[in-house]
């Protein structure tokens, strides 16, 4: 079990296109902390078995997923924030709770070409996860534009989503933590 420098819980935010692999890095990560994986996928379909992408439902699943990031974080409890961060403004949002609880955060960008994402994206299996009425690739293309890189301000830890396994996650970490 990997343990961070800082003894304090950690907060890790995944970054990354649809597709990218975030999900596949954020259960290695768990599995190697010890931290609780929050997904928001699998929060919406607990939420809402039958999910419209609503605005309405968008700001009541991050709000369920923000408080249960707060209530694991005081508790002492690591989390891996595994949601649509793609805009800085929603990463800032979570550095500002970290400060607040005293706990620390880390960055993760699964970095994946566009194209390899994309085609992740876009697969069937992942039909439950579009928006009704828009196509694949044009919630895909949608989210691409929005996708805000890290700022000079927010350090992060650069992830290759196609090479995502325990030995490499558990590598790349060592960047950022210590082996108990």
């Amino acid at each position: 079990m990997l343990t961070f420098k800082y003894m304090k819980p950690t907060l890790f935010l995944m970054l990354g296109y649809p597709g990218a692999g975030k999900t596949t890095a954020a259960e290695v990560v768990s599995k190697l902390t010890g931290a609780t994986h929050l997904a928001s996928d699998k929060i919406r379909l607990e939420m809402f078995p039958n999910p419209q992408f609503t605005p309405e439902e968008h700001q009541a699943l991050y709000e369920a997923i923000d408080a249960r990031t707060s209530e694991l974080l005081k508790a002492g409890k690591s989390v891996i924030y595994d949601a649509n961060l793609n805009r800085h403004q929603h990463r800032a949002e979570k550095y500002r709770l970290c400060k607040k609880i005293g706990a620390t955060s880390v960055l993760l960008w699964v970095k994946t070409p566009e194209e390899l994402s994309k085609s992740r994206a876009v697969d069937y299996s992942r039909s439950h996860l579009w928006p009704q009425g828009e196509a694949a690739d044009k919630m895909f293309d949608r989210l691409v534009t929005v996708f805000e890189t890290p700022t000079e301000e927010e350090p992060y830890l650069e992830l290759d989503g196609t090479k995502i396994s325990e030995n490499y996650v558990q590598e790349k970490l060592r960047n950022v933590a210590i082996i108990e």
